[in-house]
C-alpha cells in the first residue's frame, strides 16, 4: 500500500515539476522577446554613433546625445503601445522594425523631427481601437 501511496506523491511531483518547466520556458521565451524588442529600439542609436564618427554622411549638424534622447522618445512609448497591441509577435516585431526604419531615416538623414514622429499617431489610434479588448482580456486574466 505504501508503494503505491509513495508512486502516487511521485506522480504529482512530475507533473508539478512539468508545469513549473512549462511556466519557465514561457518567461525564457518572454525574456528572449522584451531582449529583440529592446535590442530594436536602440538600433538608432547605432547609426546615431555611425554618423558621429563619421562612417555615415548626414546632411546637417547632427548631436548624438539629442539624437539618442530623440531615440528613446520615440522608441519607448512605441514598444510600451505595441506590447499592449493584441497582435502576433512576429507583426508587433515586423511593424517595430517598419517604424525604427522610418525614424531613422526621417530623424537622422533627413533631420526633420516632426516626420519622425508621425508614426506615433497612428500607433495611439490602434491602441485606443483596441483598448476595450485590452481591458477585457486584462479582466480574464
Amino acid at each position: 500500500m505504501q508503494q503505491i501511496i509513495g508512486a502516487l506523491n511521485a506522480m504529482d511531483v512530475l507533473e508539478k515539476l512539468a508545469e513549473k518547466n512549462k511556466a519557465q520556458e514561457k518567461h525564457r521565451s518572454n525574456e528572449r522577446f522584451v531582449t529583440i524588442v529592446l535590442l530594436l529600439i536602440l538600433v538608432p542609436c547605432l547609426f546615431g554613433i555611425a554618423i558621429d564618427v563619421g562612417l555615415i554622411e548626414s546632411s546637417a549638424s547632427f548631436n548624438l546625445w539629442l539624437y539618442g534622447a530623440g531615440t528613446l522618445c520615440f522608441g519607448l512609448p512605441l514598444a510600451a503601445m505595441g506590447d499592449l497591441m493584441l497582435f502576433p509577435r512576429w507583426l508587433k516585431l515586423l511593424g517595430l522594425f517598419v517604424l525604427q526604419s522610418w525614424f531613422i531615416y526621417f530623424w537622422a538623414f533627413q533631420m526633420q523631427s516632426l516626420l519622425a514622429f508621425v508614426p506615433l499617431l497612428p500607433v495611439f489610434a490602434l491602441l485606443q481601437i483596441q483598448l476595450p479588448k485590452i481591458r477585457q482580456q486584462a479582466g480574464r486574466e
